[in-house]
């Protein structure tokens, strides 16, 4: 069903796939590349009520095969539990996609019991950042601690059930980008990381990259991905259902997505079309619905439209930034656009199935 889903996206009707949803813009860390003007009181007003989630999740789209839940630190959210209770009963997604700062171990681990005991089937992923070193990361991330409390949460995820899956994300930056490779291998060689990803650090909100460190980072973002693709293929048991044709496919897509990301940015150019608006979309903390965390286009809120997400992404406005985008040949380095970038065009697809098939 997932399969013929993301096929009637892709090649027919371009219904969302995946949706990232911010659930809240507080967080209890302060890194130093975070894109969120915390010193904005704006920033936190207006966030949507439980009530109105509950809303919301009735009027998604069918199409949807997963959610994304960030922040912010999505934990500094008091109802997550419930949030995503509302996601697993009022949709037809398979998954929950979290991005964590892993600095709240107790309310994790509470919310992966809870969840998988009343959704046995539905599956988990936790993408988990570490940055540098224990004292440096505890530095960056500016909350005492972090980084035993990431490593300890890793581990104990993983015991809750066989459908809760984590990695440690590195994220490449200024400040770190002379030891990514060697954070790399001492996270897997001391603490048994056996799954990670790369994000590499990007201009957006109030984070701006220092000029001198861009090629730097750049070159540190080449190699790191280099060193996990050539990983990837011995850890398909660890990264996703063992060998399913979900963990290759993951496996392969994120390959492709690396190196997509690194020429993007060396080039500084368009190199294919990209399906925000589209098979992929922003709920933003206030209701506001948006193509992509990075443009400042809005196609309106929620709270405008009775909580009918179809009904306002099917709006004139959505196919006008459609074309917007398509017209200027707009591109970025943003992650989860770039994931159903690969899905929805045609040109990766042959990669796709060849490293499917030879694995």
């Amino acid at each position: 069903m997932t399969v013929l889903k993301v096929l009637k996206s892709v090649y027919l009707n371009k219904d969302p796939l995946s949706l990232v949803h911010f659930l809240t813009n507080r967080c209890n860390a302060r890194c130093s590349f975070c894109f969120i003007d915390f010193d904005n009181p704006l920033t936190f007003k207006n966030e949507l009520t439980l009530e109105e989630i509950d809303k919301v999740t009735k009027k998604l789209p069918k199409s949807l095969i997963n959610i994304n839940f960030t922040g912010g630190e999505p934990f500094a959210h008091k109802n997550i539990n419930e949030v995503a209770k509302l996601y697993f009963k009022n949709t037809d997604i398979n998954s929950i996609f979290i991005t964590s700062n892993g600095s709240l171990p107790d309310r994790m681990i509470n919310f992966c019991k809870e969840i998988t005991n009343k959704f046995p089937d539905k599956k988990l992923f936790f993408s988990l950042s570490i940055d540098s070193f224990e004292e440096e990361h505890n530095k960056i991330r500016k909350v005492k601690d972090i980084f035993k409390s990431c490593i300890n949460v890793f581990h104990e995820l993983r015991k809750i059930s066989p459908n809760i899956q984590t990695n440690i994300a590195i994220t490449v930056s200024h400040e770190n980008h002379s030891r990514v490779i060697d954070l790399y291998d001492f996270l897997k060689n001391k603490y048994g990381v056996n799954s990670f990803s790369a994000i590499l650090a990007r201009e957006e909100g109030v984070y701006k990259i220092p000029e001198m460190s861009k090629k730097k980072i750049l070159k540190a973002y080449h190699d790191l991905t280099q060193k996990i693709k050539n990983d990837l293929t011995k850890m398909s048991k660890e990264y996703g259902y063992k060998n399913s044709l979900q963990a290759k496919v993951m496996n392969e897509k994120n390959k492709i997505v690396y190196d997509q990301i690194y020429s993007t940015s060396i080039k500084n150019e368009f190199i294919s079309n990209c399906f925000a608006g589209s098979l992929f979309g922003v709920i933003q903390a206030n209701g506001d619905i948006s193509p992509c965390e990075i443009l400042d286009d809005k196609f309106g809120n929620l709270r405008e439209f009775d909580y009918d997400f179809t009904k306002l992404w099917s709006k004139n406005s959505r196919k006008g930034f459609c074309k917007k985008i398509k017209n200027n040949k707009c591109f970025c380095t943003y992650e989860c656009a770039w994931t159903f970038n690969i899905l929805g065009n045609k040109k990766y697809h042959f990669d796709l199935l060849k490293g499917i098939t030879k694995n």
